[in-house]
């Protein structure tokens, strides 16, 4: 059989380094004392610096960081940066949800299930980077179902903007606990097809983030 000409590409040198820096920082792994320069980053990946640097610059333009005279540095979000960026996402996200709850799919609501079984498993852990990845896989999973697919471009660009503060957080076993019940909720609205449900548990989800990200950024920068 001929191999299908729509076959996914896979992604290139700029892309691969941009996805690799971007989960480095979501993750904490890149903190606000550590400088990005792309010849440094490039020699230890073995790979030219022009993609690295383009790479770079498109965190810096999506707002992830900051350009100095040598190398890029995380972009440091105040408080009140961060009531902002919630204040937006409070608009868009609760819509979003009461959509993708309507155009639920089999698939997707099996994405779902597992990533919230993922998340009971993390926290029992007490691993908050896991629990990240868990609480993404859970996002991703209910955003994938939202057939507007501009409206989920603005969302996800305007996720990773508070993750120390998000890790931080996560650490705390009450505020896994509730980040887990909070899911639980979510995902049970969707199974029984329940939008405004849906949208009112994302809301309050977002409000309660909000809240304690903005005290933790703020002990953070202290």
């Amino acid at each position: 059989m001929a191999a299908s000409p729509y076959k996914k590409r896979e992604p290139n040198i700029r892309e691969q380094v941009y996805g690799m820096l971007r989960q480095d920082i979501a993750l904490g792994k890149i903190g606000f004392d550590v400088r990005l320069v792309d010849n440094e980053i490039a020699a230890s990946l073995n790979v030219s610096r022009m993609p690295v640097r383009e790479a770079l610059l498109q965190l810096k333009n999506e707002g992830m960081l900051d350009s100095t005279s040598r190398g890029f540095v995380l972009k440091v979000y105040t408080p009140q940066d961060i009531e902002d960026i919630f204040s937006v996402r409070l608009l868009l996200e609760p819509s979003a949800a009461r959509s993708a709850c309507q155009n639920q799919s089999a698939l997707g609501l099996q994405a779902m299930e597992h990533a919230v079984t993922r998340i009971e498993a993390t926290h029992r852990q007490g691993d908050p980077l896991d629990n990240i990845q868990a609480n993404w896989s859970f996002r991703s999973a209910w955003i994938n179902m939202v057939p507007n697919k501009q409206l989920v471009d603005t969302m996800e660009r305007l996720h990773d903007r508070a993750d120390q503060a998000r890790i931080a957080c996560l650490q705390d076993e009450d505020f896994r606990l509730g980040t887990l019940q909070r899911a639980q909720g979510i995902c049970q609205a969707f199974q029984q097809r329940q939008p405004d449900q849906a949208a009112a548990l994302i809301q309050d989800n977002l409000l309660i983030c909000s809240a304690a990200y903005c005290i933790k950024q703020a002990q953070l920068l202290a």
